[in-house]
C-alpha cells in the first residue's frame, strides 16, 4: 500500500511539473511577443519618423511651442526642407498643398484667395495672415492688400497654418484659420547665398541672403527681386461683350489676354543680441497688373503699386516664459489705470508683493 501510495504521489508532483512547466512556457513565449511587439512599434516609429522627419513643433495652436502631434488644433506646419522638396518659389504654390486649404483669384485684380473648409470672401477677412505673430492685415477691410499672395518663401523659415476658428486665440479675424509665416533668422543661414531663377513669361528672379556674426550681434539679411510678364491667359468674353450685343458696339477686347505682369521686391533684416530681437520687413509691387478690372472688363493698361513696411522688437527671456498674474489682481470694476497703479504698487512694495509676483514664474 505504501509502495503505491508514493507511486501516486510521484505522478501526481510528476503531472503539477508539467502543467507548471507549460504554464510558464506560455508566459515566457508571451513576454517574449510583448517584447517583440514592442521593439516592432518602436522600429516602426523609429521608421515612421525617418520618412516625415522628426516631430514638429508648432506654437500657433496655443501660444506656446509644443508638438504637432499634441496641438489642440488642426494644425500644420511647413518648413523651409519642405519647400525645397515642393520646389514652390511664391507663398501661394505652398499653402496650395496644404490639405484643406484652397487658394483661388478675386474676381477684380486676381488677388489671391485662401478658402479653409469652403468659407472664402473676396477679400479673406476670415484668415488672419501672421508674420512671425504679427498680425498682416488692412485695417479697413481686414484684406491682405496688394499682390501679397506673391510673397518670395527663399526668406521664410516655416509656415504653421491652422485649419478651423482661432478666435479664442487671435479675435475675431481668425474665425476660419490661422496662417503664421516665420522668416528666417542668423540660425538658418551661415554666409553668403546668391542665386537666381528664370522661366516662361520672360520671368527672372535674383535673390541674395546672408546670415552670420556682426561684432556682438546675430544678424540675417534678405533681397530678392522678381519680374513676370504673367501668364497670357486668354479670355473669350468680358462684361461689355454682353453690352456690345443690344447695342451694336464694339467696345470690349475680348477675346483677349488678361494683364498679369508683375515686378516685386522683397526685403527682410534679423537682428539680435542676447533677449533682445529686431526684425524689419520691405515689400513693393510695382507696375502690377490688375488683370480683369473693376468693371469686370479686360484691362490692359491698368497697373496697381503697393508698399508695406513691417518692423517689431521683441524681448525673450525664459525666466519670464511661465509667469502670470495672479487672480487677486484682475478687479472688472475698477478701470484699467487703477488696476494697473495698484500692481504696480504692490510689485514697488514692501517685499513681500514681489516675492509672491516673482514666486509666480
Amino acid at each position: 500500500m505504501s509502495i503505491m501510495a508514493t507511486e501516486g504521489a510521484q505522478t501526481m508532483r510528476n503531472q503539477l511539473n508539467q502543467i507548471l512547466n507549460s504554464r510558464l512556457l506560455a508566459a515566457i513565449f508571451a513576454l517574449s511577443s510583448v517584447s517583440q511587439y514592442a521593439e516592432a512599434q518602436t522600429a516602426d516609429e523609429a521608421a515612421l519618423a525617418e520618412f516625415y522627419g522628426s516631430p514638429e513643433m508648432v506654437s500657433i495652436a496655443t501660444g506656446a511651442a509644443q508638438p504637432l502631434r499634441e496641438s489642440p488644433a488642426v494644425a500644420s506646419v511647413v518648413t523651409a526642407a519642405d519647400i525645397a522638396a515642393i520646389g514652390a518659389t511664391e507663398l501661394n504654390e505652398v499653402l496650395e498643398t496644404v490639405p484643406g486649404l484652397h487658394v483661388g483669384v478675386s474676381s477684380v485684380g486676381y488677388k489671391p484667395l485662401f478658402s479653409i473648409r469652403g468659407i472664402h470672401t473676396q477679400t479673406n477677412p476670415q484668415i488672419l495672415i501672421l508674420i512671425n505673430g504679427i498680425p498682416l492685415k488692412n485695417v479697413f477691410d481686414g484684406q491682405l492688400g496688394g499682390d501679397w499672395g506673391r510673397m518670395p518663401v527663399t526668406g521664410i523659415s516655416r509656415i504653421e497654418i491652422i485649419r478651423g476658428p482661432g478666435s479664442a486665440l487671435y479675435g475675431a479675424d481668425a474665425f476660419s484659420g490661422v496662417i503664421n509665416i516665420i522668416t528666417k533668422s542668423a540660425d538658418d543661414v551661415h554666409g553668403l547665398e546668391l542665386g537666381a531663377r528664370g522661366g516662361s513669361f520672360d520671368r527672372n528672379d535674383q535673390y541674395l541672403q546672408w546670415g552670420g556674426n556682426l561684432g556682438e550681434f546675430d544678424a540675417y539679411f534678405f533681397l530678392e527681386r522678381h519680374h513676370s510678364d504673367g501668364p497670357r491667359r486668354r479670355i473669350g468674353a468680358d462684361a461689355q461683350t454682353t453690352l456690345d450685343a443690344p447695342f451694336g458696339s464694339a467696345a470690349s477686347l475680348a477675346p483677349g489676354p488678361v494683364s498679369l505682369n508683375l515686378d516685386n521686391t522683397e526685403a527682410r533684416a534679423d537682428i539680435s543680441r542676447g533677449y533682445w530681437r529686431l526684425r524689419g520687413g520691405f515689400q513693393e509691387v510695382n507696375d502690377g497688373g490688375v488683370g480683369v478690372g473693376a468693371s469686370q472688363t479686360l484691362d490692359p493698361v491698368g497697373r496697381g503699386d503697393g508698399r508695406r513696411l513691417s518692423a517689431d522688437l521683441s524681448y525673450d527671456n525664459p525666466r519670464f516664459a511661465n509667469c502670470s498674474i495672479p487672480d487677486h489682481h484682475i478687479v472688472p470694476s475698477r478701470s484699467p489705470l487703477l488696476l494697473a497703479r495698484e500692481v504696480f504698487r504692490e510689485l514697488a512694495g514692501d517685499g513681500k508683493a514681489v516675492d509672491r509676483e516673482v514666486s509666480a514664474c
